[in-house]
């Protein structure tokens, strides 16, 4: 008898053991992990490799997806009063404006065809807006906020490059409604220059006619057909040319990620010019609606330190305040391989896909199910897994919304590819605030019980690394204990 109970007790163990793991499989299969490149210039813009070449280093190393962001416009102009936009002088490098937006998407349309088997994504790098202060005679002229750069992701036809909104770009009639009546006081003068030209008595005609080139070149000048609202010269406009942009891109249906924003190379001589652009981490809570930001790249950052810039803009988005929130992307700067030491591949972002399609990549960012690393393009640290577990068995994913009746369980492993042993120290962010560390080597994999997750309000859990070469994306949470009479 203990026999046969022994006999059906194993083949029941067998029998859920095995259905269990058929269940938590099919779980571990809802999405697939693909890493990708950001931030990559190709020879359309200053960078040394065409998108050719790029697509082909990427793939040696197995990179199967990569958003191509050349810059819309390298351009500055500095003009003279009265007439600032007429008397200027301008410097301008190539990029996709000078080549044509229809040349740039051509190609990656012609090398996407030639190679189906990778996702190439089109966009851009702008500058929004620039100010100038101080003196070319004295010697103190400056251009502000110049690299304050924002990655746009997912253009795919070309007016949408051609209006972007900032100083440089070409005609538009977006804001002709509302510049048109100011132009008036420009047209008084004209129309008063046509009458005195007609008026033949002394010197009526003479001034009638410098009435009507003066009106017209104020006219010129003044440009109610601009594409951005703002002048160069007007100071600090504080976010509204950027907030511009991103209204702009959500319009369009594309993706936009503040870039760089504690870069230290923002400071510096330009020539005979000074460039100032201190580093800018508080756009991320200044601006509204966009994708994300840079939150690993070639330089230190601090805002996705706990309790900094991006926790408060996650906190915001959790109480309400925010529409969406911020996702963290890795980005590259990347122009030429091995230059500055830097190679392609150096800083990937991995993305949690349905499927392996540009839909299924594209969709990965809108919903934040991605996480950000930094290699030597051929070795990084992995997130293998990140979940958020309820007691019923119920998870999510990086970007996703779970609501638990019992402490919240979070679950997670890291790796290198390489698959050797590393030491780490992973830190684990709750609502902003550091909740527990993980010290180890990895192949690590962790489970934690928050027994401490507030009730009853939406909070999220993030990780990163003490050595800045890891950092996901956040899980939101919302903790519903049963109450007694339940």
């Amino acid at each position: 008898m203990r026999k046969i109970i022994g006999f059906f007790g194993f083949a029941a163990l067998i029998f859920f053991s095995t259905h269990l793991c058929v269940a938590d499989s099919s779980q571990l299969d809802r999405y697939k992990a693909v890493p990708g490149l950001i931030d990559l210039r190709s020879t359309l813009s200053d960078g040394a490799h065409t998108v050719e070449e790029l697509v082909q280093i990427a793939r040696s190393r197995g990179f199967k997806i990569l958003f191509i962001n050349d810059h819309d416009r390298l351009a500055l102009s500095y003009g003279v009063p009265p007439f600032r936009k007429i008397l200027r002088y301008k410097k301008e490098f190539p990029s996709i404006m000078t080549h044509g937006p229809e040349k740039f998407l051509e190609e990656i349309s012609r090398i996407s065809e030639k190679y189906p088997d990778m996702i190439i994504i089109p966009g851009c790098e702008t500058s929004a807006y620039y100010y100038w202060t101080g003196s070319w005679f004295k010697k103190d002229l400056t251009v502000n906020e110049y690299d304050r750069r924002i990655l746009i992701m997912n253009f795919n036809n070309p007016d949408d490059y051609n209006l972007i909104p900032n100083l440089h770009n070409k005609l538009s009639l977006k804001y002709t409604k509302k510049l048109l009546p100011w132009a008036i006081i420009f047209i008084v003068p004209l129309f008063i220059g046509f009458m005195l030209l007609k008026w033949q008595r002394g010197f009526s005609p003479l001034i009638g006619m410098l009435l009507i080139i003066f009106s017209i070149l104020a006219i010129i000048n003044y440009n109610p057909f601009r594409s951005s609202m703002f002048n160069p010269y007007a100071g600090d406009q504080g976010i509204a040319p950027y907030q511009e942009v991103i209204d702009y891109v959500n319009q369009k249906g594309g993706f936009c990620f503040w870039n760089y924003i504690e870069q230290m190379s923002g400071i510096r001589k330009y020539g005979p010019i000074n460039v100032n652009t201190p580093p800018y981490p508080q756009v991320l809570y200044q601006s509204r609606n966009y994708t994300g930001f840079s939150a690993i790249y070639g330089d230190n950052i601090t805002a996705t330190d706990p309790g900094k810039e991006w926790d408060r803009v996650l906190n915001e988005y959790c109480r309400g305040e925010r529409a969406k929130p911020a996702w963290g992307i890795s980005t590259a700067d990347f122009h030429e391989d091995g230059g500055m030491g830097e190679k392609l591949g150096n800083f990937p972002t991995t993305f949690l896909v349905k499927e392996f399609s540009r839909k299924g990549v594209l969709e990965a960012m809108e919903k934040g199910r991605m996480y950000c690393s930094r290699g030597d393009s051929r070795v990084w640290p992995r997130l293998d897994s990140f979940n958020i577990f309820g007691k019923d068995g119920r998870k999510a994913f990086m970007g996703e919304t779970l609501t638990a009746s019992h402490f919240p369980i979070i679950k997670f492993s890291i790796s290198y590819t390489t698959g050797k042993q590393t030491p780490t120290t992973l830190l684990l962010i709750r609502g902003g605030k550091l909740i527990h560390t993980f010290k180890g080597k990895t192949p690590m994999e962790m489970e934690y019980v928050d027994k401490e997750a507030p009730h009853g309000e939406i909070t999220y859990y993030r990780l990163m690394n003490t050595r800045g070469d890891l950092t996901s994306n956040p899980i939101f949470v919302t903790y519903n204990p049963p109450s007694l009479s339940d």
